[in-house]
This record gives structure tokens, sequence and C-alpha cells, in this order.
């Protein structure tokens, strides 16, 4: 009973000391979060403006980054709710995080492989990289999964065009392929092959357009390389399923979302320019299976509403103060030790009193009872 009265006791006193503490480059998180709502909400207003509907059940919010689920340049399968989830500014917060947490420093290069289909998620690590004075260097993969960016006349390169325009980000694209199978719109019709070349022509990207997957992968490592000179890539950041980043699908959940210092030993089918930069010791953030990325920092699935910034533990945690907390339970287990010493010590008696002959030369029972309850005691 006094064990259990002084562990609610003490339980109170570290309870008493749990604050809501501030986590690292909050200013910096808050800022790039903040400006990816203006992203967002350019966009927005310019969907609104072109007269082309968009649908309120697949698009609540009405961000006008959500697509349909078939067009000609729809690439691959895409899940709805991966998409909704997607839309959330405090990605780019997260983006901060990683970047804090790889110890990068203001010029460093990063490398940034997008697709058309999380044109939300390619946003926030634009405005990360540019909040923390990085060097982001991203290459674009145009076409985009079901309810991505698949809008012929308005893909990833366009909303990256109307943002630059509008100051909102200070990056282009340095180079853009079709995507798709092969990363050359293998399983497009010709006619959604032609518009994605359209869309890279509009924009003054230039194209990425070798005959295999491993000469565009050789390419692309080799425009950022380029890029990055003198000191090199420094991070390299993978968003979505392109397959000249990742290689295979399979590769993508093999791959453990958030950072990776190195990559899992596998013999990889097919290896990407993410293989690539492994080797050579470069961190991967690999950003794919978004649901799990959400539901680890605290971010809501498939929102209905696009949520305010400042949610998630990336923001704040709640913290004990360990000058209280350690005392307290550094006292509570010696205290569990003397009792369980006092219960061991009284057991042993309790055995020695029943082992011990019975003769003249023996204390009385009732002597040797007594000592022990004085044990106890």
């Amino acid at each position: 009973m006094i064990l259990a009265l002084l562990a609610l006791l003490f339980h109170w006193a570290a309870e008493s000391t749990r604050r809501l503490q501030a986590q690292p480059l909050l200013l910096t998180k808050m800022a790039a979060a903040t400006r990816t709502v203006r992203c967002f909400e350019a966009i927005r207003q310019y969907r609104m403006g072109s007269g082309k509907a968009y649908d309120r059940e697949n698009d609540p919010e009405g961000s006008g980054l959500v697509g349909e689920e078939f067009t000609l340049t729809t690439t691959d399968r895409g899940v709805l709710e991966a998409k909704l989830t997607s839309i959330n500014p405090n990605f780019a917060a997260l983006f901060v995080d990683y970047f804090h947490r790889l110890r990068l420093r203001p010029g460093d290069p990063v490398a940034i492989a997008m697709t058309g289909s999380f044109p939300a998620l390619n946003i926030a690590a634009v405005v990360a990289a540019e909040e923390m004075r990085l060097a982001p260097l991203p290459i674009t993969s145009v076409g985009a999964s079901m309810w991505g960016a698949n809008d012929p006349d308005f893909t990833w390169l366009d909303m990256e065009a109307l943002l630059y325009r509008q100051g909102l980000i200070h990056t282009r694209s340095i180079g853009a392929s079709l995507g798709g199978s092969n990363d050359r719109g293998r399983g497009l019709s010709p006619r959604g092959r032609s518009l994605l070349r359209a869309a890279i022509d509009r924009n003054g990207v230039p194209l990425v357009d070798e005959r295999t997957l491993d000469a565009s992968i050789a390419l692309r490592v080799q425009m950022f390389d380029k890029l990055a000179e003198p000191r090199g890539v420094r991070a390299y950041v993978n968003i979505g399923g392109s397959s000249a980043s990742i290689g295979t699908r399979l590769n993508g959940a093999l791959i453990s979302p958030g950072i990776n210092e190195s990559l899992p030993p596998y013999n990889w089918s097919q290896r990407g320019a993410l293989h690539s930069y492994a080797r050579r010791g470069v961190p991967i953030i690999h950003v794919l299976r978004i649901e799990t990325i959400a539901e680890e920092n605290g971010f809501p699935l498939a929102p209905e509403v696009v949520p305010a910034v400042g949610e998630g533990g990336i923001f704040h945690q709640m913290r004990y103060d360990l000058r209280i907390v350690v005392p307290v339970f550094v006292v509570f287990l010696l205290f569990c030790f003397g009792v369980l010493r006092s219960r061991h010590r009284a057991a042993r008696l309790a055995m020695e009193l029943w082992t011990v002959p019975q003769n003249d030369s023996a204390p009385p029972a009732k002597e040797k009872l007594a000592e022990g309850n004085r044990e106890v005691g």
C-alpha cells in the first residue's frame, strides 16, 4: 500500500513537469509551411479562374492539386487518399526537419527527383530547401499517376512555372522526361506522349529523352553532378515512383520512407539514380508511402480541408523535465529494492525455521518466528 501511494505521488510529480517544447528550427518550419500555403492558394486561384471545373467530391477543398482518374497523360495507378494526404503544407516543415537532421548547410546542392503524381510534395520540397538556403536541383518526370497533375494543359511543369512567375518559388526544373514506364511514356498513347512533350516545350525545360532507361538514369546523374559542383550532391530526395529515380515499383516498397543513410544490400532488379547516389554514401530522403509518413508525424490522412500550419509533432512535442523525473524514478526503484530485499530475507528465515531440527539447542519456534517478523518489519 505504501509503495502504491508513493508510486502515485511520484507519478504526479513527474507529470507536473510535462511541458510543450518547440522542436528545432521552429521558425524556419513555420515559414516553409506558410509559403507552401500561399503556393497552394495560387494554384487554386488559377484553376478557379481558368473556367475548368474540378471535382468537389474527389477534391473537397477545391485545391486544384488533385487531377482526374484517367486522362491521356495518366501513366500509372494511384490512390486518391494518398494524394489528398499529401496536400498538407506541414510537409514543407517535415522536409526542413529532414534537411536539418542530415546537417545540410546553406548552399549545399540537393538533387530532387519529382513526378507529376505529387505536385503538393514537389512544392513542399522546393520551398523547404529554399527556406534553408540550400541549392535545390529538381528533375521532373512530367507524367502523373491517377489523381495527380495529369491535366495535359496544367501539368506539374505548368504549376511550377506559375509559382515561379509569381515569385513564390525561385527554382525551376533543370530537366524533364515523359515519365511512366522506361521514363519514356511507355503505356501512353502517341497522343498522350505528344501532350507531355508539348508541356515540356512550352515551359522551356530541357528534355531528357534517352533511348533506354539506363541511359536516362545516367543522364540524370550527369546533370545533377554538373550543377552540384564543386560541393557535389549532399542529399537525394525522391518524390513518387519515377522509374528513372527508384528503378522499379518494388524498389519503392523496399526502401524505408523518410531518411535512409544507406540502402539494404538487396539484389536490386533495376537500379535508378537513387541507387547511384546511395553507393556514394549520399543520404536518401524517400517520400513515397505517404500515409505511413503522415501517421509517423501526426498528420491527418485524407483530410477534408487543408490542415492548418503548425499541426504535427515536428513543430512541438511534449517533454518531461529529466532533472526531476530521473531522481524520482531512482528513489522509487530504491524503495522497491528495499521491500523486495526484506521479503527475500523473511522468506529465507522462514525456510530455516522449518528445516532446523527441533532439539534443546535450537531456538524455540516462537522466537524464530518473532525474529522473522522483525526482519519483515
